[in-house]
């Protein structure tokens, strides 16, 4: 492998406090100008040898649909992997561009990531979960609703989907029996996770796996008013029949919890490789856990700031009723994008296919979660449904959707997820278009949050809306310190729910962790590792500091911003190569080691009386 040209090594304080204060990076290159792209590279302009073989390894990732075979799946990956793998290793980048290297670091972090899935998370012989979310899900996919519910079907559903549906159904005892058939080692915390919260959605007191056949049947009965016959009446006995399989699952997992031998936490070993050679991060979690507890202050501190100009002024509190909520969400929703544009603050290029965001109003039924149905068609707008007013997201949650919309507004749709996600579907590149980095999707809308109060965006409910995002900072910061603890056994499942809760408690317009909400954000990090909003935010942060100091009174906001969003959902480290022309991030992330080595590391270890096998 052809090794970059330099490296660059500061030390973790050193690097985290570059990254909080903007003090003068380290490793900046002497230069005026770094390459500045403008137009991202088509398939046409690719090594035609890195196109075949992204095109083909993606061919053998995800699971399919209905009920497919869950451990034949595993071993055929596990059979292809490694030619794949030698593939990608003979391929010789030593005159390929600055893009077509950081391609290859994509697709190499796809490689790295379904290994650790297969021999480390390995979900379909550790996670009861697995196959209860795996058979909800199954028929939720054909339902019309979700949160980002965009251009819905609208109803009746036809024929043809509620027959899908139906199928669905039919298929939930199969997807049961394998995880009988598979669970060899099951975790007896994702055993919880199963009976607690199937399905995956917002937890709600009554969403518990002993009440599924009730929650099936009254989903059914509302859902079969918009099928036509026969179908209709097949509906409701077809749900309750699947949902008895799924209560005689749970039965057989709270009989076999006590024989559950597997382990909910990981190797630190194991978690430093996974952040390093997945999600290309150049950190350890030690520099992680101080960049966390760094802005744990920050957050704190700047709430008192916000507090302290506020101090006369009364908290503000949730909307009481729908039509208020929407009537502030509309408002926020056209003055933000409008904010963000050249007539506004001209921070960010719009995009003519993107469309006008408005929120209504949805059912929420467990365990699917979301539901609607629409029979009015609204062109040229993506809908988004919102809890019920009753639902405790609305009336608890502490994330401040419900009392002002601009906290998460920018984060969820306009410039967030919603765009970003427009955006990325149609990067021309064909890696990039089909790699999604979740560090720089979650950092790019955590930076959208902060971005307007720094900015003075005038919030709808005015300046107490100010401080609920430094709540929200505090609250990603805790996801950090409190899921590595988690991750790494040094605290339970129990413990964390109850220490998260503990520490975002109600400060100023907040109303603290919610006992769900807490359970919702550490409940992940078993199944999917730490949340790396803060992470990516950070390092976006660190980049910014980085090209302000290249082109000093040059640096364009708007041009950054677009740089960020046009390059696709890829790494802060590798766009920070890309964009400002710096490599040493690049340098910690280049060379692999390969996650077998760390395993025969941890098992020789282990042997020799080091650290308990986890």
């Amino acid at each position: 492998m052809n090794k970059l040209s330099r490296v660059i090594s500061p030390g973790a304080v050193i690097l985290v406090v570059g990254i909080l204060l903007f003090s003068l990076p380290a490793g900046l290159k002497a230069q005026g100008e770094a390459w500045s792209p403008v137009d991202v590279p088509g398939p046409d302009e690719h090594p035609a040898e890195l196109i075949q073989l992204t095109e083909e390894f993606r061919t053998i990732l995800g699971w399919g649909s209905g009920a497919p075979d869950y451990a034949g799946t595993v071993g055929r990956q596990k059979e292809k992997l490694p030619e794949f793998r030698a593939r990608l290793e003979a391929l010789d980048t030593s005159d390929w561009s600055v893009h077509e290297k950081i391609d290859y670091l994509l697709l190499r972090s796809e490689m790295d990531r379904l290994e650790f899935d297969l021999y480390v998370w390995r979900q379909t012989s550790r996670n009861p979960s697995f196959y209860v979310n795996q058979a909800i899900r199954n028929v939720g996919r054909h339902l019309t609703g979700g949160r980002r519910m965009y251009v819905p079907e609208l109803m009746p559903y036809t024929g043809e989907r509620a027959r899908a549906i139906l199928k669905a159904l039919a298929d939930t005892e199969n997807i049961l029996n394998q995880g009988r058939r598979n669970l060899t080692e099951p975790v007896p915390e994702l055993a919880d996770l199963a009976l607690r919260h199937p399905g995956g959605g917002y937890y709600t007191e009554g969403g518990e796996l002993e009440h599924i056949v009730s929650n099936y049947r009254k989903w059914a009965e509302l859902t079969a008013e918009h099928f036509s016959e026969p179908e209709a009446g097949e509906l409701v006995s077809a749900a309750v029949e699947a949902a008895k399989h799924l209560l005689d699952f749970g039965n057989w997992l709270e009989q076999s919890r006590d024989r559950m031998t597997g382990r909910y936490f990981l190797d630190e070993r194991l978690i430093n490789w996974y952040h390093r050679h997945v999600h290309l991060i150049p950190y350890t979690t030690g520099e992680l856990r101080l960049m966390a507890e760094m802005e744990r202050a920050r957050s704190l501190s700047y709430l008192q700031f916000e507090k302290h100009k506020n101090r006369h002024l009364p908290n503000i509190a949730p909307a009481k009723t729908y039509e208020e909520y929407l009537a502030w969400d509309d408002e926020t929703a056209l003055m933000l994008r409008r904010w963000y544009k050249e007539q506004g603050e001209d921070l960010l290029s719009d995009r003519d296919y993107l469309r006008e965001i408005r929120s209504e109003d949805g059912l929420y039924l467990m365990p699917f979660g979301l539901i609607a149905f629409p029979y009015e068609e609204k062109p040229g707008v993506d809908r988004i449904l919102l809890v019920p007013a009753d639902h405790w997201r609305a009336r608890l949650s502490n994330m401040g959707f419900r009392t002002d919309p601009g906290v998460l507004h920018g984060h969820e749709y306009w410039p967030g997820h919603t765009y970003e996600g427009e955006i990325h579907r149609r990067n021309p590149c064909p890696v990039r278009r089909g790699h999604r980095d979740g560090v720089h999707s979650q950092g790019w809308c955590f930076y959208h949050e902060e971005l307007p109060v720094a900015l003075d965006f005038p919030f709808v409910r005015g300046p107490r809306a100010r401080e609920l995002p430094y709540i929200n900072m505090l609250q990603r910061a805790e996801r950090i310190l409190l899921g590595l603890e988690l991750l790494t056994g040094k605290i339970t499942t129990d413990e964390a729910f109850v220490a998260f809760r503990e520490r975002v408690p109600p400060l100023a317009s907040g109303l603290g962790a919610a006992r769900e909400e807490a359970f919702e954000e550490m409940e992940g990090v078993l199944v999917r590792g730490v949340d790396h909003c803060q992470t990516g935010k950070l390092q976006i942060f660190k980049l910014l500091a980085d090209r302000k100091m290249q082109l000093k009174d040059q640096f364009n906001l708007k041009t950054f911003h677009n740089q960020l969003i046009t390059l696709g959902s890829v790494p802060i480290s590798l766009l920070r190569w890309e964009i400002a022309g710096l490599d040493d991030e690049v340098q910690k992330v280049w060379e692999p080691t390969r996650l077998s080595v760390v395993l025969q590391a941890r098992s020789a270890g282990n042997a020799n009386g080091g650290p308990a096998s986890r």
